[in-house]
Protein backbone atom coordinates (compact mmCIF):
# COMPACT_ATOMS: atom_id res chain seq x y z
CA UNK A 1 0.00 0.00 0.00
CA UNK A 2 1.29 3.45 -0.94
CA UNK A 3 0.68 6.22 1.58
CA UNK A 4 -0.48 9.43 -0.09
CA UNK A 5 -0.22 12.34 2.34
CA UNK A 6 0.25 15.66 0.58
CA UNK A 7 1.04 18.99 2.22
CA UNK A 8 -1.29 21.65 0.78
CA UNK A 9 -0.04 24.60 2.82
CA UNK A 10 1.08 25.76 6.22
CA UNK A 11 1.29 28.90 8.29
CA UNK A 12 2.83 29.91 11.57
CA UNK A 13 0.11 31.11 13.93
CA UNK A 14 2.32 32.18 16.84
CA UNK A 15 5.99 32.85 17.47
CA UNK A 16 7.29 33.87 20.88
CA UNK A 17 10.97 34.51 21.45
CA UNK A 18 12.84 35.55 24.58
CA UNK A 19 16.61 35.96 24.65
CA UNK A 20 17.82 37.85 27.70
CA UNK A 21 20.99 35.87 28.31
CA UNK A 22 24.31 37.71 27.98
CA UNK A 23 26.23 37.20 24.72
CA UNK A 24 28.59 34.26 24.84
CA UNK A 25 26.50 32.36 27.41
CA UNK A 26 26.46 28.64 26.79
CA UNK A 27 22.91 27.35 26.68
CA UNK A 28 21.69 23.88 27.55
CA UNK A 29 18.46 23.50 25.61
CA UNK A 30 15.39 21.30 26.01
CA UNK A 31 12.85 20.68 23.26
CA UNK A 32 9.15 19.96 23.78
CA UNK A 33 6.90 18.95 20.91
CA UNK A 34 3.14 18.46 20.71
CA UNK A 35 1.56 17.37 17.44
CA UNK A 36 -2.11 16.67 16.78
CA UNK A 37 -3.98 15.85 13.59
CA UNK A 38 -7.68 16.63 13.16
CA UNK A 39 -9.71 15.12 10.35
CA UNK A 40 -12.49 16.91 8.50
CA UNK A 41 -15.53 14.65 8.45
CA UNK A 42 -16.50 13.13 5.07
CA UNK A 43 -13.37 14.51 3.46
CA UNK A 44 -9.79 13.62 2.60
CA UNK A 45 -8.50 16.72 4.41
CA UNK A 46 -6.75 16.83 7.75
CA UNK A 47 -5.06 19.60 9.70
CA UNK A 48 -1.84 19.11 11.63
CA UNK A 49 -1.15 21.39 14.58
CA UNK A 50 2.44 21.55 15.79
CA UNK A 51 3.41 23.29 19.03
CA UNK A 52 7.18 23.34 19.54
CA UNK A 53 9.11 24.88 22.44
CA UNK A 54 12.84 25.31 22.94
CA UNK A 55 13.83 26.42 26.44
CA UNK A 56 16.96 26.66 28.55
CA UNK A 57 17.36 23.68 30.88
CA UNK A 58 18.83 25.75 33.72
CA UNK A 59 15.94 28.26 33.65
CA UNK A 60 17.96 31.06 32.02
CA UNK A 61 15.73 33.60 30.21
CA UNK A 62 15.79 31.95 26.78
CA UNK A 63 12.77 30.46 25.04
CA UNK A 64 11.39 30.01 21.54
CA UNK A 65 7.87 28.76 20.95
CA UNK A 66 6.36 28.21 17.52
CA UNK A 67 2.79 27.13 16.83
CA UNK A 68 2.32 25.97 13.25
CA UNK A 69 -0.75 24.66 11.43
CA UNK A 70 -0.72 22.74 8.16
CA UNK A 71 -3.35 21.30 5.85
CA UNK A 72 -2.95 17.92 4.17
CA UNK A 73 -4.86 15.62 1.89
CA UNK A 74 -4.59 11.86 2.30
CA UNK A 75 -5.87 8.63 0.82
CA UNK A 76 -9.13 7.57 2.40
CA UNK A 77 -7.73 4.08 3.01
CA UNK A 78 -4.57 5.39 4.71
CA UNK A 79 -3.99 4.41 8.33
CA UNK A 80 -4.32 7.41 10.65
CA UNK A 81 -1.15 6.54 12.56
CA UNK A 82 0.76 6.59 9.27
CA UNK A 83 -0.89 9.90 8.29
CA UNK A 84 0.14 11.36 11.65
CA UNK A 85 3.80 10.38 11.25
CA UNK A 86 4.02 11.25 7.55
CA UNK A 87 2.39 14.68 7.96
CA UNK A 88 4.75 15.51 10.85
CA UNK A 89 7.75 14.52 8.72
CA UNK A 90 6.58 16.91 6.00
CA UNK A 91 6.14 20.03 8.15
CA UNK A 92 9.02 19.60 10.59
CA UNK A 93 11.64 21.01 8.16
CA UNK A 94 9.60 24.24 7.93
CA UNK A 95 9.69 24.52 11.73
CA UNK A 96 13.47 23.95 11.78
CA UNK A 97 13.94 26.68 9.18
CA UNK A 98 11.73 29.13 11.08
CA UNK A 99 13.68 28.63 14.32
CA UNK A 100 17.00 28.98 12.49
CA UNK A 101 15.80 32.23 10.87
CA UNK A 102 14.45 33.65 14.13
CA UNK A 103 17.70 33.08 15.98
CA UNK A 104 19.88 34.34 13.11
CA UNK A 105 17.81 37.51 12.71
CA UNK A 106 18.04 38.17 16.45
CA UNK A 107 21.82 38.50 16.25
CA UNK A 108 22.73 35.16 17.74
CA UNK A 109 24.15 32.15 15.92
CA UNK A 110 21.47 30.28 13.99
CA UNK A 111 19.95 27.47 16.01
CA UNK A 112 19.35 24.30 14.02
CA UNK A 113 17.20 22.01 16.13
CA UNK A 114 17.80 18.28 15.68
CA UNK A 115 15.56 16.20 13.47
CA UNK A 116 12.78 14.48 15.35
CA UNK A 117 11.21 11.25 14.14
CA UNK A 118 7.89 10.13 15.57
CA UNK A 119 7.50 6.50 16.51
CA UNK A 120 4.38 5.19 14.79
CA UNK A 121 3.80 2.76 17.67
CA UNK A 122 3.49 5.67 20.13
CA UNK A 123 0.86 7.56 18.10
CA UNK A 124 -2.55 7.65 19.76
CA UNK A 125 -5.46 8.01 17.36
CA UNK A 126 -8.76 9.24 18.74
CA UNK A 127 -12.03 7.77 17.57
CA UNK A 128 -14.13 9.51 14.95
CA UNK A 129 -16.08 11.43 17.60
CA UNK A 130 -13.08 13.77 17.87
CA UNK A 131 -12.99 14.61 14.17
CA UNK A 132 -13.66 18.15 13.06
CA UNK A 133 -17.18 17.96 11.69
CA UNK A 134 -18.56 21.04 9.98
CA UNK A 135 -15.96 23.12 11.80
CA UNK A 136 -13.33 24.87 9.75
CA UNK A 137 -11.54 26.28 12.79
CA UNK A 138 -7.85 25.67 12.33
CA UNK A 139 -8.16 25.32 8.55
CA UNK A 140 -5.82 27.46 6.50
CA UNK A 141 -8.50 29.16 4.42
Amino acid sequence: MILVVELKGYRINTITFENKVPSGTELKLNNQVKYNVNYKENSDICVGMLDFRVSEADMKPFEIRVQLVAEFTYGLDDDRSDIHVNSFDQIFPFLRQAISNITTLSGMPGLLIPMIKLNRDNVQVANSQNDTSNNDEGMLN
